[in-house]
């Protein structure tokens, strides 16, 4: 399919939503609706937004898409008919994907739960009258809640992979902003954080052979009921590396509809450039190369109009650069795969995170952020509150990677990829299934050992080519692939439409 052949707008707060404390007009085309205890709910109409009664008859909303991982029970909706109130919220351990769950509306209140890594992301306010505001968008918390000005907690300009890319929660950039932990539930109306779960019981005695072929099943349950919701065959971003491997692998094992595809970019590595399409011809799919075009400068503005500077521009180069511009329907990722091993060095730092003040210096000093950065401040209150509702059996460094890594730098990354019609879902994101990656002792599930051992189960033709291999593996074999990216990426070009 030409790049040119399907091309959709950006669309400035697509996806988003808006819970005030009245009605008011967002923009135009969407909703609102009265929840009960004086607060609206506002959201684009390519938000999903699904409604359901449980068991004793009051009504929850369910925001975004949520996929049930057990291939034994129904879909979240049906699965809420069935419960009792008080057990709705536990069945979220079980769903997989973005999305915030809202409820009971009966009576005045009710609780926002988040998904297992809060990547649709929950922010939060008051006003000057104290009434409560909360939105996916910070942007739209700053243009639409009366009395928030835009003084900065955090007034870093972030930069693409270096220091602490995101601005840690619970804090957010906007000094009167909050951003929801998936560890807490915020309650409606006064805006109070409750404690919850962050996943169910880790079990560190359960087989791990057990474990893996339980995450290979509920994988592949995702997978399939998402490909039973769509008509175009589900995209899957493509590299040399083993999450997106392992996507293909599960997809292929299963017999899904699916479409490979990889961005071309000047940072990509040879490997990026050339084992995608032999890994999708292994798997018997297509598969397609995405050139971006120059950043446009009112994209630039829309950017910051839509996240309101809480990604950098390098995060946000897909959208600027118009690489999906052309996809519709659902794009699948393997992110979230590094809780199994470690992500970066962050298995170096202390096994006890206090104190307090030297658990966050010995993590900025690794991040590569300057000693006194503003960063400390939400990463200080972070370590608080995990001091005070600890998991049995769950590392703070796995736990800062999902409330840090994931909760805050990919969840704002994830709002900025809402600009594009494809809409992305993360398939790994369920606490079951991170519950179950952690149980594996972690000498059986580092260095990636996880993924390759789905892999074999799956598709084992997919490990006789390499894994991320370093461009040198190239010189003998391709000397004119690395000497080309040399040229190109030093000049900040973008590789040619070459053969490969």
């Amino acid at each position: 399919m030409p790049s040119s052949a399907r091309q959709t707008p950006l669309r400035l707060h697509r996806r988003q939503f808006l819970l005030a404390p009245r009605e008011i007009a967002v923009a135009e085309g969407w909703t609102s609706e009265r929840l009960g205890a004086g607060l609206h709910l506002h959201s684009c109409p390519e938000l999903r937004v699904e409604r359901a009664a449980d068991a004793e008859g009051r009504g929850w909303i369910l925001l975004g898409r949520a996929v049930e991982t057990d291939p034994a029970r129904p879909a979240p909706l049906v699965s809420m008919a069935a419960a009792l109130s008080a057990a709705v919220p536990d069945r979220r351990h079980d769903w997989a994907g973005r999305w915030l769950l809202i409820g009971p509306l009966a009576g005045q209140g009710g609780r926002i739960f988040p998904d297992a890594s809060a990547l649709l992301g929950c922010l939060y306010c008051h006003d000057a009258e104290g009434d409560l505001w909360v939105s996916s968008s910070p942007a739209l918390l700053a243009e639409h809640a009366p009395g928030v000005t835009r003084a900065l907690s955090d007034p870093r300009a972030l930069t693409y992979n270096r220091g602490v890319s995101w601005y840690p929660p619970p804090r957010a950039r906007f000094a009167a902003v909050r951003r929801l932990l998936p560890s807490q539930a915020l309650r409606l109306p006064e805006g109070d954080v409750e404690a919850l779960t962050l996943m169910p019981p880790i079990d560190p005695d359960r087989p791990s052979e057990e474990a893996r072929a339980e995450i290979a099943r509920r994988l592949v349950t995702v997978l399939r009921r998402l490909a039973a919701v769509t008509a175009e065959p589900l995209w899957l971003g493509l590299t040399g590396g083993y999450d997106s491997r392992l996507m293909l692998a599960l997809a292929a094992q299963a017999g899904l509809p699916l479409q490979p595809f990889t961005r071309v970019t000047p940072r990509m590595t040879v490997a990026d450039r050339v084992l995608p399409a032999a890994l999708a011809r292994i798997a018997g799919y297509p598969h397609r190369l995405t050139f971006p075009a120059a950043v446009r400068e009112d994209r630039r503005l829309l950017l910051r109009r839509h996240a309101a500077d809480h990604v950098s521009e390098g995060d946000a180069r897909p959208v600027l650069s118009g690489e999906r511009d052309d996809l519709t329907g659902i794009s699948i990722g393997g992110h979230g795969f590094a809780v199994a091993g470690g992500f970066a060095d962050w298995r170096a730092l202390p096994a006890e995170p206090a104190p307090a003040a030297a658990a966050v210096d010995a993590f900025l000093q690794r991040a590569g952020e300057p000693s006194g950065s503003p960063a400390a401040a939400g990463l200080t209150e972070w370590l608080g509150w995990i001091g005070e509702t600890p998991q049995p059996h769950l590392d703070w460094r796995d736990r800062l990677y999902l409330e840090q890594r994931q909760a805050g730098w990919l969840a704002a990354k994830e709002q900025v990829s809402d600009l594009n019609a494809v809409e992305r879902f993360p398939v790994l994101n369920s606490a079951r299934l991170y519950a179950l990656i952690l149980g594996i002792d972690v000498a059986a599930r580092g260095g990636s050992d996880l993924q390759r051992g789905l892999i074999a189960a799956a598709l084992p033709a997919l490990l006789n080519l390499p894994f991320n291999p370093s461009d040198r593996t190239f010189l003998r074999s391709r000397p004119d692939l690395v000497l080309r990216r040399r040229v190109f990426r030093a000049a900040g070009r973008w590789w040619p439409r070459l053969s490969a």
